[in-house]
């Protein structure tokens, strides 16, 4: 080997080499990124639905899973646009499974705050005042209504103004109904009134609420129903010509046209999904 192509190897080494740092340090840096993200919105998530996990760990059983689940959908399926798939949802897991827990952990306190706020009316009209009150339905009530009113409880104790205690109450849960029992407590302590009476009447508007908001979701989930068998079906011909003729169908999966027919076929369907969605999603 003379020294030009001595020369030129060196080159293309050194570039390999400087390429190979670029894409190590720029996906060590991402990583760091979405570590810090991961960890500072989880651990808020979890904290405010009461859930103490260590966020580190969750971020590692999720990369993990990120690697080895899209490599065992490999050996599986052979198929790229399924293993890019099967990644894409694995990451995303997490944030749909804390906003499943969200979700559900609102319609609790939900049902749950009728018949707090007539409780908190008949221990009022026996004579308790609204401290004593608070204390009392953060020891009777299950969670997770119990677990909110003893962290008012808890912050009252501390030397947290009522008010603001009443605030991160309502800041936590972010709903209007919420909000409403708030600002009526607000304006008890301010300007007084008979608070027993304030907060049956909320109880009972809030119930005339939640059955009606039950009786719109038995009567649209049919349609959400539907909105799924729809979204399903076409996954399920394909894979039933698969099945049938694998040699005609391999072809959406083994070539670029057919990976981009795949792309534009889900977009569709999700499109057509959520305008299902929002068909049927009536707001109270």
């Amino acid at each position: 080997m003379n020294a030009p192509e001595i020369g030129f190897a060196l080159l293309v080494f050194l570039a390999v080499s400087v390429l190979l740092y670029v894409v190590v340090e720029s996906s060590r840096r991402v990583l760091q990124r979405q570590r810090q993200s991961f960890s500072t919105e989880t651990r808020r998530s979890l904290a405010d639905m009461f859930i103490f996990a260590d966020p580190a760990l969750l971020w590692r059983i999720n990369l993990v899973a990120v690697l080895l689940i899209p490599l065992l959908v490999f050996f599986l399926v052979d198929s790229l646009p399924v293993v890019v798939l099967s990644a894409v949802l694995v990451g995303l897991a997490p944030r749909w499974i804390i906003a499943f827990l969200k979700k559900r952990r609102y319609n609790q306190l939900h049902n749950q705050l009728p018949d707090s706020l007539l409780m908190m009316a008949s221990a009022l009209r026996g004579g308790a005042n609204l401290g004593q009150t608070l204390e009392g339905l953060a020891k009777d009530m299950s969670p997770p209504m119990n677990q909110e009113l003893a962290l008012v409880v808890r912050e009252q104790r501390l030397g947290v103004p009522f008010e603001d205690a009443i605030s991160h109450l309502a800041e936590r849960v972010g709903s209007q109904d919420f909000d409403l029992v708030v600002s009526a407590l607000r304006i008890n302590r301010e300007v007084g009134g008979n608070l027993a009476d304030t907060l049956q009447r909320l109880g009972e508007t809030v119930r005339r609420r939640l059955m009606m908001e039950q009786k719109i979701q038995a009567l649209t989930s049919q349609g959400k129903l539907q909105g799924l068998v729809m979204t399903a079906l076409p996954v399920l011909i394909i894979l039933a010509l698969l099945r049938i003729e694998p040699a005609a169908t391999g072809a959406l999966f083994d070539t670029y046209r057919g990976w981009g027919v795949l792309a534009i076929a889900i977009v569709l369907e999700l499109l057509g999904y959520w305008g299902i969605r929002k068909i049927v999603s009536i707001e109270v």
